[in-house]
């Protein structure tokens, strides 16, 4: 199917129901289609050939076409979305300071989907971050601070509250995914159950005692979820001009998210890669802020209860918590 590219007003919210959701869609107004043909675009056997080797295997790109094509990951239990590009589709319209590449359509595949998006000319952060000054990291950071707040104005109606993907499909964080089938309904409250796992006894007595309950009405906002330098990309180093912010890739995790979760999991990617990156760590406040109220309950609890009542699976989470709570 071919179509344009939805129009949004920016003061309006995301309304599941006004995002794309054909199983196929090419939008014939994006800067794709004013250079090339429907029958340019690669086909699944070009696509599978030229993934790229490693952790990007769900990755391929075309650069004659200036195109890269991603393929949603899917399990048993999160059956396939075209989650990202409707994010892509959103952000473009409702928040254009956001720098995000273009998404020219979506092509479903059998049990596979394959969304088709402008590859981004340049380098990411994460391989010029040593080499470019302090003043140039202040200033990067600085770009990287501007989207991320411009991300918590997103709206939408108070009816459609969930925690999980933009159009209303489970959350594809990579703590969650493939471990929960549907969206958290009552937002934070689900949310909070999920990641604590502490008995509901222990919490009462805990609560008796003087612990300070979870802070259920913390705000929901919307997050790219995993916002380190690997996922922005910079003017390449052969631009003469200072490097900048070409823009944020990969928004496979993002969604409704706790306000808390998106920072601490920057600083859980910080503090996890050694000293190459360290330094990042001050500038963190630079780009997500300072630490949102609603962490200070959550350490709180965490520290009441110990890394006892988290076990297996969960020392992950409690690990994201010990990293961004210290």
């Amino acid at each position: 199917m071919v179509s344009s590219t939805p129009s949004y007003s920016s003061s309006s919210p995301v309304l599941i129901s006004t995002l794309p959701s054909e199983e196929t869609v090419f939008f014939e107004d994006t800067s794709f289609f004013k250079h090339h043909h429907y029958t340019d675009l690669p086909t699944i056997a070009e696509i599978e050939a030229a993934a790229l080797p490693g952790y990007e295997c769900y990755v391929s790109v075309f650069p004659p076409l200036c195109l890269a094509v991603k393929r949603v990951r899917i399990t048993s239990r999160h059956q396939v979305s075209a989650a990202e590009g409707q994010t892509l589709c959103a952000l473009r319209r409702f928040l254009p300071e956001v720098k995000v590449p273009e998404v020219c359509g979506w092509r479903r595949d059998g049990h596979n989907l394959f969304i088709f998006v402008e590859m981004l000319k340049g380098e990411r952060l994460h391989v010029r971050w040593k080499d470019i000054s302090s003043e140039d990291r202040a200033q990067i950071c600085k770009e990287i601070g501007t989207m991320v707040r411009a991300l918590s104005r997103l709206k939408r109606p108070a009816e459609e509250e969930f925690v999980g993907a933009v159009g209303g499909q489970p959350s594809m964080d990579g703590i969650i995914f493939g471990r929960e089938s549907d969206v958290f309904p009552n937002y934070v409250e689900a949310f909070y159950e999920f990641f604590m796992r502490i008995p509901s006894s222990e919490r009462e007595e805990a609560y008796a005692n003087g612990i300070p309950s979870l802070p259920y009405a913390s705000p929901l906002i919307f997050t790219h979820d995993d916002l380190n330098p690997s996922n922005i990309m910079i003017t390449p180093s052969s631009d003469e001009e200072r490097p900048h912010v070409l823009g944020v890739i990969d928004w496979e995790q993002s969604g409704w998210m706790p306000s808390f979760w998106g920072p601490c999991k920057l600083k859980f990617w910080v503090t996890l890669s050694g000293d190459e990156f360290r330094d990042m760590l001050d500038w963190l406040p630079i780009i997500v802020g300072e630490e949102p109220e609603d962490v200070h309950g959550l350490r709180v609890l965490r520290t009441s209860f110990g890394r006892a009542s988290i076990a297996g699976f969960w020392r992950t989470i409690d690990l994201v918590m010990a990293c961004s709570f210290s």
